[in-house]
């Protein structure tokens, strides 16, 4: 393995490792306090939880690809080659216009 993926999942194993140990521990908690099925609906609880926020943010994402990334690119070439402006100067202006638009549209 590449050492820069090494060093990445490094990190990412020390980020999570404090979120994980007090999942594990709440899980502990739960199993102690409600028993077997205490626990299993915390775990459906919290993975229902980590689900719905993770689908927010990749539509989110999905959002902003769709109607602001694509569009000022798209609409950056086409003005660049209508006006004498470069396509760098463009598409920060674009962005801008559509983030504008769509905060107007909603």
């Amino acid at each position: 393995m590449p050492p820069i993926i090494s060093h990445i999942l490094d990190s990412l194993a020390e980020v999570l490792s404090v979120p994980l140990g007090l999942i594990e521990e709440a899980n502990l908690f739960f199993h102690a306090h409600l028993g077997f099925y205490g626990q299993l609906a915390f775990d459906l609880v919290l993975f229902y939880l980590i689900f719905l926020v993770l689908y927010k943010v990749a539509r989110a994402v999905f959002d902003t690809a769709l109607y602001i990334i694509i569009p000022s690119v798209i609409l950056s070439l086409v003005s660049s080659f209508f006006l004498p402006i470069a396509f760098g100067y463009l598409l920060p202006i674009c962005i801008a216009a559509l983030i504008v638009v769509n905060i107007v549209r909603s």
